[in-house]
């Protein structure tokens, strides 16, 4: 063989093989993994509209008491009508605010029933009430006003302590009081 020749064929073979050895290489190459996308920020919750509730009090306008309303913000997942309770039974007066529910009343329970809103409240409600019609008109005027607002409850049935309110003085409470009741008594109806 000419050395021509026999060199051509020992530089293919050389590179034939350095091709193979190449290939070989890089097919035996780790897979490469993609990384993962970094995951998406969380998407901002669009809050629902917030539900309002009205708590009446007790406002002087021209010498004269009145109920006005405070609105407040029903924290999610809580029953409207119970909150706007609590809130009103919630000692405290607010700003030219007063609370006209009997210093240590408690909510003891609320039941809603087609219509009828039964409220159970502790002694302290009717042991601790100061007396006197128009403080007595205030007081149960405030609760019908704040359940009122509701359209499941048309009408609200007092118990202290799982039995029937009688009176606190004047008005006769022993059974269920239609939500109007209060209608244009002790101001406007805001």
């Amino acid at each position: 063989m000419k050395k021509g020749v026999r060199a051509f064929i020992i530089v293919a073979v050389l590179v034939v093989c350095v091709g193979f050895g190449i290939y070989v290489g890089i097919s035996r190459r780790p897979a490469v993994i993609p990384e993962k996308p970094p995951p998406a920020p969380p998407r901002a919750e669009v809050p629902a509209e917030a539900v309002k509730v009205k708590v009446y009090r007790v406002a002087i306008e021209d010498n004269l008491p009145v109920l006005r309303a405070i609105e407040r913000v029903v924290p999610a997942g809580e029953d409207p009508v119970e909150f706007a309770l609590r809130c009103l039974i919630e000692q405290g007066d607010k700003a030219d605010l007063a609370n006209p529910i009997p210093e240590g009343s408690r909510l003891l329970g609320l039941k809603i029933e087609g219509n009828l809103a039964t409220v159970d409240l502790s002694r302290e409600f009717r042991d601790n009430f100061a007396g006197g019609s128009e403080a007595e008109g205030l007081t149960i005027g405030a609760i019908l006003r704040t359940l009122g607002q509701f359209p499941t409850v048309k009408r609200v049935q007092l118990l202290v302590e799982g039995r029937p309110l009688e009176t606190l003085g004047h008005l006769e409470l022993s059974g269920p009081q239609d939500v109007t009741w209060v209608g244009t008594q002790f101001g406007g109806g805001n």
